[in-house]
């Protein structure tokens, strides 16, 4: 999907997930270890969203963040998803944001420069 940006341009776009958890030591550690559980199964990944996720989108879409443009996502994410030595198809992470500790799958990904 390409979004464009306010002058009709196009943007920078990413379709992802993610499964968030509280800003501890016991969440990161957690997730490290869902980390190589899931590996490079999305149904993995969206069945742990549902299961673990303090975000309502884990809990209804397996994790699913539907699709963004650049600087929708705080600085972090947004730094991890639009890297583009940042892998897709892939479970990554743990990112730590002001929400917390995250995994994220990045379905799919446009960038423009």
């Amino acid at each position: 999907m390409i979004i464009r940006n306010v002058f009709g341009g196009p943007q920078s776009s990413a379709t992802a997930s993610h499964i968030l958890l509280d800003d501890t030591d016991e969440s990161k550690a957690k997730l490290t270890v869902l980390k190589k559980e899931i590996g490079t199964d999305y149904n993995k990944f969206t069945a742990a969203a549902r299961k673990y996720s303090k975000c309502p989108s884990g809990k209804a879409a397996g994790g699913s963040l539907g699709t963004f443009g650049k600087g929708a996502m705080v600085p972090p994410f947004d730094k991890v998803i639009f890297d583009k030595e940042t892998a897709t198809k892939t479970t990554i992470g743990p990112v730590q944001t002001n929400f917390g500790f995250h995994l994220i799958w990045i379905e799919e990904r446009t960038l423009v420069d």
